[in-house]
């Protein structure tokens, strides 16, 4: 067992950056309220800086770790103390981060996760350590005993795991990714919400007024801004896309993949093939037109969350893919799940109306609602008509595949998104099915079944289907 040692110091940083951040909207009100250059505003900034300096000093001396074996050990606390124990059979995947500043001093930051780890950050955090270290962990993972951390790193020299595949996304393909990505219009609004709840009353009225004229002026000034607006929206989706999946690779090295993406901030995940709990091929109404679709992958375990602010990400194994080479390169990185384009049995098609029946109770409200405020009329006929068309989406979309005894292929709509999602039939963990009084007579019904993406569950549904497709995915899950 090696003996116990703090962090590397470039530890302070990551601290330090890390507080910044959760401090970000003091700095925030400080700008929209006037005060960063006032005596106060340099007292809170004061503050906020000795705050955040402190709590990285306290972090940095009172955390500890230690390598063994059979097991990885993290110390926390002073007066508090907390011991946490990774055996090296429990670990699902290893993340490897390396900031730009972190290179010249061969020091990388890791993130450990196990199927059994919290949703919102890694089992085990190492901030800044030695790339040595990485290599030793790696080594007891595949079972073998080094003396020292010397030898570890010649054994690695002169044994190199052999490449069975890769892939790599061109700077062409980002931009591609950029600006077909409609979740950045989302975001975008949602940040305008955000924002209008700290700006002042005052800077919203003049915004409003300003608003108003430029109707006023004519509709080509409208086009005009819209246009406009448009154009920022993709630059900020292009420069998010660009550092998040600059020089995007995915390798097949023996029973694991690698994924490693970056510009500024160099990420690496290690994912062993057995730990794979499905698979969701993605697809855009604006990249069904240009023939490419997004793979993510579906893991236990904490995969999906970024760091200890437990941020939401897709785990993308392949981000960006034209259609008829998905398959192919899919074969190549998983060539175990021998992956086939599915041939989609449609199950809903002919009963849109099961989908609209309760929706349509809107048009009478929108109706009533009229005669007190037509705007908000406007905006329930905007919600059912943007409800109808989901719907009719997702009626138009449902189905599926049984491509073999042990593989199902289940398509679905999110939001305009198709998604396949490939799952063996061990990983499903439930199967339920539902009817109704009024539906059991026309021998209609919807199936759920679960697998576990991260520690929450992911649930596939299909709606309104007849009995006897739900008597096939049945027979299907109970096959042994």
């Amino acid at each position: 067992m090696s003996e116990r040692k703090r962090f590397h110091p470039l530890a302070l940083a990551i601290y330090g950056f890390n507080g910044l951040k959760r401090l970000l909207f003091v700095i925030f009100l400080l700008i929209v309220n006037g005060e960063l250059t006032t005596t106060f505003g340099i007292l809170v900034l004061l503050a906020v800086f000795l705050f955040v300096t402190a709590q990285s000093l306290w972090k940095y001396f009172s955390q500890s770790y230690q390598i063994s074996s059979e097991k990885i050990i993290l110390y926390q606390g002073v007066f508090r103390k907390r011991e946490t124990d990774i055996p090296y059979e429990r670990i699902q995947t290893i993340k490897q981060r390396q900031w730009f500043f972190f290179k010249p001093f061969n020091t990388i930051q890791l993130l450990i996760e196990t199927a059994g780890g919290d949703s919102t950050k890694a089992e085990a955090s190492m901030p800044a350590v030695n790339f040595e270290l990485l290599e030793l962990i790696e080594s007891y993972r595949q079972g073998e005993q080094p003396e020292s951390d010397h030898q570890v790193l010649e054994d690695s020299v002169e044994k190199p795991a052999a490449v069975a595949s890769d892939y790599r996304v061109t700077n062409s393909q980002i931009i591609l990714f950029a600006v077909t990505d409609l979740s950045i219009i989302a975001s975008f609004i949602a940040l305008i919400f955000f924002v209008t709840e700290f700006i002042p009353e005052n800077w919203i009225t003049t915004a409003t007024s300003l608003a108003e004229n430029v109707w006023r002026t004519g509709w080509l000034v409208t086009i005009a801004i819209f246009v406009v607006t448009l154009i920022i929206v993709m630059l900020l989706s292009l420069v998010k896309t660009f550092i998040q999946y600059y020089n995007f690779q995915v390798k097949r090295t023996n029973h694991t993949l690698t994924i490693e993406s970056g510009l500024f901030e160099r990420k690496i995940q290690k994912i062993p093939l057995e730990k794979i709990q499905g698979l969701k091929v993605r697809q855009q109404p604006l990249r069904k037109i240009l023939g490419i679709s997004s793979v993510e992958l579906l893991l236990a375990g904490g995969q999906e969350s970024e760091g200890e602010n437990g941020e939401v990400k897709k785990l993308y194994i392949l981000p960006i893919i034209s259609d008829t080479e998905l398959y192919t390169v899919l074969n190549q990185l998983m060539l175990e799940w021998n992956f086939k384009r599915p041939e989609i049995g449609y199950v809903s098609r002919q009963k849109l109306w099961y989908f609209w029946r309760w929706k349509l109770l809107l048009i009478p409200v929108a109706v009533g609602v009229a005669f007190l405020n037509r705007w908000i009329a406007l905006a329930v006929v905007i919600i059912l008509l943007l409800s109808l068309l989901l719907s009719w989406f997702n009626c138009r979309t449902q189905g599926y595949h049984i491509q073999s005894a042990n593989r199902v292929c289940i398509q679905d709509a999110e939001w305009f998104t198709k998604v396949h999602t490939f799952v063996e039939r061990q990983k499903v963990q439930s199967f339920s099915e539902e009817t109704s009084r009024w539906l059991f007579p026309k021998q209609i019904g919807h199936i759920s079944m679960t697998l576990k993406a991260g520690l929450a569950t992911e649930v596939l549904n299909l709606r309104f289907m007849d009995f006897s497709h739900v008597q096939k995915l049945k027979n299907f899950y109970q096959t042994k």
